[in-house]
C-alpha cells in the first residue's frame, strides 16, 4: 500500500511538473513574453495548492491553468516592469558593442532585480492582497532580506545562463524552479504578514507558532 501511494505521488509530481511547465512557459514563449506575468500568476495559484497540500492531480491542470490565465489578465498592469527589462536588454546589447562590460554586469543585476520584484508581486497577489502596490511589495520583499537574496540569486543565474537550450529545459521542468522561488518568496511574505498580525486562521493552524517564529 505504501509503495502504491509512493508511486502515485511520484507520478502526480511528474504530471504536475511536465504539464504545468509546458503550458506556462509555452504560453510565455508563444506570446513573446507579453503574457509572462499572468502566466506566472496562474502557475503560482497552482503552486499555492501544492504548498498547502491541496493539489489534486485529477483537477484538470491544463483547463485550470488557462482559466487562471484569463482571470489573472489584470496582472498586465505590471507590464511596465517588463518594458524596463526590454530596455535593459537593449542597453546590454549596446554596452557589448562598445566594450563596456561593467555596464553589462550592472544591467544583468538590474534585470535580475526586476524579475525578483515580479516574483514577489505575484506571490503577494496570490497569498496576501489581490491588488498590491509596488511600494507594499518592496517593503515586504526587504523585510526578510535572506529570502529576497535567495530569489534574486536564482533570477541572476537564470538571467546569466539564459539561452534557447535553457528555455527548452524550462518547457520540460520549469515548474520546479517556479515552485522553489514561489516557496521562498512566500516565506518572506508570510513573515511580513506575521509582523503585521494579518495571518489567516488557516495559516496560523497550518504553519504553527514555532515555524512562524522562525520566519
Amino acid at each position: 500500500m505504501k509503495n502504491k501511494f509512493t508511486l502515485t505521488a511520484i507520478m502526480s509530481a511528474i504530471h504536475l511538473i511536465v504539464v504545468l511547465s509546458l503550458v506556462c512557459f509555452g504560453t510565455v514563449i508563444l506570446s513573446m513574453g507579453i503574457l509572462l506575468i499572468p502566466a506566472l500568476t496562474s502557475a503560482f495559484a497552482v503552486g499555492k495548492d501544492v504548498i498547502y497540500k491541496r493539489y489534486d492531480v485529477y483537477d484538470g491542470l491544463i483547463k485550470r491553468f488557462f482559466k487562471g490565465l484569463v482571470s489573472e489578465i489584470g496582472m498586465m498592469r505590471y507590464f511596465p516592469l517588463q518594458l524596463i527589462i526590454i530596455i535593459q536588454l537593449a542597453g546590454m546589447y549596446a554596452a557589448e558593442k562598445v566594450g563596456m562590460n561593467f555596464l553589462m554586469y550592472l544591467m544583468v543585476g538590474c534585470i535580475s532585480f526586476i524579475l525578483t520584484l515580479i516574483v514577489y508581486i505575484v506571490t503577494y497577489h496570490i497569498f496576501y492582497s489581490s491588488k498590491p502596490t509596488v511600494t507594499d511589495v518592496l517593503i515586504a520583499m526587504f523585510y526578510r532580506v535572506h529570502f529576497f537574496l535567495l530569489v534574486w540569486v536564482a533570477m541572476l543565474l537564470i538571467t546569466t545562463l539564459f539561452s534557447v537550450k535553457l528555455m527548452g529545459v524550462f518547457l520540460l521542468i520549469g515548474t520546479i524552479v517556479v515552485l522553489l522561488v514561489e516557496t521562498v518568496a512566500f516565506l518572506g511574505i508570510l513573515g511580513f504578514k506575521n509582523l503585521k498580525k494579518e495571518l489567516t486562521d488557516e495559516e496560523k493552524e497550518y504553519f504553527g507558532e514555532e515555524m512562524l517564529k522562525m520566519i
